[in-house]
């Protein structure tokens, strides 16, 4: 039986010593205590409750965003409809002079464009010429018209009416002068009547 004096005593806890993974995890918490790096301990509870103050703010700023973007959109569509009709008015119904008018009659006879052409001139001349007729010679002389302008005379302006002549190139290689007269009804410009005539020759080669 062993001797109870001869006992080995216990080794205190703070005694015992450390191994070199928790010494390396107590040096990196006493670093990151200095450092400021200490988790604090997770709150909760309920979040804050929204005012009825920050409600109405809120729908007050989503109003005035969807107004500012209505207004920018209708902003941005009038502009690019002003844009479409000053460059290039195809029918000639927004154009604001007799020069225009032809010069839309024109670029709409060299697009093939017919009906559009045909509905720039006037009730009288509609009556005088049938939108049949005036294909057919479109059709057997689409080389003059699938023309370019080289150059225009400025309108003579008398009244309600006035004249001018454009000079063209035809798809044929070909020059020619087409003079329009043209009348101010309802407002606008229509075409009253036009001769066409090739250049060298200098007498008129075709009436639309």
């Amino acid at each position: 039986m062993d001797d109870p004096l001869n006992t080995p005593e216990a080794v205190p806890p703070e005694d015992v010593p450390e191994t070199g993974a928790a010494r390396d995890r107590n040096a990196a918490a006493e670093s990151a205590a200095e450092l400021g790096f200490v988790d604090e301990p997770t709150k909760t509870g309920p979040p804050p409750a929204i005012t009825h103050e920050e409600v109405e703010s809120r729908r007050r700023s989503f109003r005035r965003n969807l107004l500012l973007l209505l207004s920018l959109s209708l902003a941005a569509f009038i502009l690019t409809a002003w844009i479409l009709v000053r460059v290039d008015a195809p029918f000639g119904v927004f154009s604001t002079g007799p020069q225009e008018i032809a010069r839309a009659q024109l670029r709409a006879l060299d697009r093939g464009e017919l009906r559009p052409a045909y509905d720039m001139f006037s009730a009288r001349y509609r009556q005088q010429v049938s939108f049949d007729v005036w294909h057919e010679l479109c059709v057997t002389h689409w080389r003059m018209f699938h023309a370019e302008v080289l150059r225009a005379s400025t309108p003579a302006q008398s009244g309600p009416r006035a004249t001018l002549e454009m000079h063209l190139r035809g798809a044929d290689d070909k020059e020619y002068r087409a003079r329009f007269t043209l009348i101010r009804l309802q407002g606008r410009w229509w075409i009253d009547d036009v001769h066409w005539a090739e250049e060298a020759n200098g007498r008129d080669f075709s009436r639309t």
